[in-house]
């Protein structure tokens, strides 16, 4: 038995190991910032899973028990990981956003976290089921805030073309809810609730194995990675067609909106627009009207006016709202 669990450990590190290594090669291409965030939150899960690993090889090794009644096993540093993976997803969801990252932003939502897993994580002579219980709790609502906020900000964005951009991520975030409401009923069911036979030793030991690794948490990090290599591959496919995109993609990322640009290259590609019809495809995608795409790229409007008709011919629409959805629906 220790040994699948071993095996499925090691899987599950597998595929968070082969993502962190993949966003770590398309931020040197591009220096875009949340694959870096990516890559450092999956070597943190990496390194937390690691630190259950050694938990396990010293039980095993020294045939002792451990129950959800005894302080956390390393718990300064369970509480760090912890912190600082739930800061990765943070910023994630703020690069996803397109929100504005700043000092004030990122402290708003990390410190009351940290605070507050400082004060439940069960250490000796402060330490009972409640207490661990707790403890993960405020980790998993911490995730779950992350969720909120980004249907809030969806519900609240009256931008068009940002809605139907958050709205290609929607299966992911139905997912994402599902998984994340599982890993609460998951601990709420395996530290208050489950009570194994100790006669049992069998299925004691396999109820243990099962609460340490919180098999809706591994899923949910699972899904991540399928999400994030679905936008791997689409940077990599602008990539294999255009060697220096990585230039304006850099560029790029200075406005936050990292995968704005290499949707325009791709949906140029795929209509034949020229480059100076891209341009107007990319300020009208940011909510300029004709004039300010005029005084952006120093044109007159009727020059606009003419770039825009040749762009709706070539994307076979009639209007700037048919040719916005037509562009986040591709």
């Amino acid at each position: 038995m220790s040994f699948a669990f071993f095996i499925y450990t090691i899987l599950v590190m597998g595929v968070g190991l082969v993502t962190a290594s993949t966003a770590l090669v398309i931020w040197l291409m591009t220096r875009r910032r949340d694959c870096l965030v990516a890559a450092a939150g999956f070597l943190l899960y990496i390194f937390d899973m690691s630190v259950i690993f050694f938990d396990e090889y010293n039980r095993l090794k020294y045939d002792y028990v451990v129950t959800f009644n005894e302080p956390l096993q390393h718990p300064l540093l369970r509480c760090a990981l912890g912190v600082a993976i739930l800061a990765c997803v943070w910023l994630w969801v703020t690069f996803r956003l397109h929100d504005e990252v700043t000092v004030k932003r990122v402290a708003a939502y990390v410190v009351p976290i940290a605070v507050l897993q400082l004060a439940l994580v069960p250490r000796t002579g402060f330490a009972s089921q409640v207490q661990q219980y707790l403890f993960w709790l405020a980790r998993d609502l911490g995730m779950a805030f992350c969720l909120v906020y980004v249907y809030a900000r969806y519900r609240k964005t009256e931008n068009r073309a940002e809605r139907l951009d958050l709205e290609r991520s929607r299966t992911f975030f139905r997912i994402a809810c599902v998984l994340t409401v599982m890993v609460v009923i998951e601990d709420t069911y395996m530290i208050l609730f489950c009570t194994p036979d100790v006669d049992n030793v069998m299925v004691s030991a396999f109820l243990w194995y099962l609460g340490e690794r919180n098999i809706s948490e591994n899923i949910l990090f699972v899904a991540v990675a399928v999400q994030l290599f679905k936008q791997f591959s689409h940077i990599l496919r602008v990539f294999s067609r255009h060697p220096r995109a990585d230039e304006e993609v850099a560029t790029e990322r200075r406005d936050a909106r990292e995968d704005l640009v290499s949707r325009v290259v791709i949906f140029s590609d795929e209509h034949g627009l020229s480059k100076r019809e891209q341009e107007v495809l990319t300020l009208v995608l940011r909510g300029l009207d004709v004039q300010n795409i005029a005084n952006e790229l120093v044109i007159s409007p009727g020059t606009v006016k003419a770039h825009l008709h040749r762009i709706y011919v070539k994307s076979e629409v009639k209007a700037r709202d048919d040719l916005i959805e037509t562009f986040w629906r591709s």
